[in-house]
């Protein structure tokens, strides 16, 4: 796809955007929302798994390297998409209504509060993006010490990311693991950015290193989701029992079962076959099943909780998908014209080499 049409799928889908915003604002902005958090999180994980290959020797960075470079680039991306949510605020979450946090303790009172919100929402994203800067443009002898700094920082702005956007469209509800769901989000959409890339142009078998990441992601992701209702159910906490007996009814229910179906048993059941793993076009396929997932899981997370939403909320995730897919892979096609001329990263091409 080139540049032009992929800037055209953009267009497309702002447009359609731009129509639910005058028709049903709400469900626009909570459509944009779910979209933001799915396929966000690919340059988010990408930046994190960055990182990691600059703290980790072994050949699995072959394959990885220069997608995650190209995926970390794309951070500012994220940080312009989140605009729209950020003016729109009041009409997504429920705490910002007036007297919504009467009854809250005090800490939730003042975390829950709109100007706190944006500001918090600014240095969460200006950080991340501000790392990425100084991981790809750092020094060979400062690249370990930001990519250390980076990690622990990455930690907790990763989960606070799910907690802050996520988690409190239902601000009744709280589980200590849910930051740690939206961080194997992450991972698994950096992941499989990175491997759909990466086999993109290659030849021949897929490496080990596509099959062994991806499974070990999925196996932190599938025991996050498993703790989670573990520890729910064990506490009896009504309020938080709740949170899962809206996701399983009717429809969300079907939703949960394509989700855990598709994304752990199937997947996960699919990379145990030695001929899947070796696959190019299986591995590619993996991985772009596990990008579309992403989105399924932050609407099944997000959308039962949220009280008015009908029908016109599945046509504007997918004017939401169209817009950031479409203006996210012109970006990178425009990365990717400027490779001939850009001075990789010296330690990217060690990591090709180790």
């Amino acid at each position: 796809m080139t540049r032009d049409r992929a800037l055209l799928i953009g267009i497309i889908g702002l447009v359609g955007c731009a129509a639910g915003l005058v028709l049903a604002p709400r469900q626009a902005l909570i459509a944009w929302l779910v979209c933001w958090l799915g396929w966000g999180s690919i340059p988010i994980g990408a930046l994190a798994l960055l990182m990691l290959v600059a703290l980790i020797p072994g050949s699995w960075r072959r394959l990885y390297a220069q997608p995650l470079v190209l995926g970390t680039t794309l951070v500012p991306l994220v940080a312009i998409a989140m605009i729209p949510l950020l003016v729109g605020v009041e009409l997504i979450y429920p705490w910002t209504a007036n007297g919504a946090t009467a009854g809250y303790a005090a800490f939730k009172a003042v975390w829950l509060s709109t100007g706190f919100f944006v500001v918090r929402t600014v240095v969460y994203l200006l950080a991340l993006t501000l790392i990425a800067w100084a991981l790809l443009a750092a020094s060979p002898r400062m690249r370990g010490p930001i990519a250390a700094a980076g990690v622990i920082a990455y930690a907790l702005i990763g989960s606070l990311i799910g907690i802050d956007f996520a988690e409190s469209t239902q601000p009744e509800f709280h589980s200590s693991i849910y930051g740690l769901l939206a961080l194997t989000n992450q991972w698994l959409a950096g992941i499989s950015f990175a491997i759909l890339l990466g086999l993109w142009s290659s030849d021949g078998k897929a490496p080990l290193a596509a099959a062994g990441v991806l499974v070990t992601a999925l196996l932190m992701w599938g025991y996050m989701h498993a703790m989670q209702y573990i520890v729910i159910w064990a506490g009896d906490i009504p309020a938080e029992a709740r949170w899962y007996i809206e996701r399983g009814r009717d429809d969300w229910g079907a939703l949960a079962w394509l989700l855990y179906g598709l994304q752990g048993l199937v997947t996960f059941a699919a990379l145990l076959s030695p001929t899947v793993r070796a696959s190019r076009r299986a591995m590619m396929a993996l991985a772009g099943l596990t990008l579309v997932m992403r989105v399924i899981e932050n609407a099944w997370l997000v959308l039962p909780g949220m009280a008015g939403i009908g029908w016109p909320v599945a046509p504007l995730m997918v004017a939401a998908s169209l817009a950031m897919l479409g203006f996210g892979w012109a970006g990178a096609l425009a990365l990717r014209r400027r490779e001939e001329t850009w001075n990789e990263p010296e330690w990217v091409g060690k990591a090709r080499s180790v």
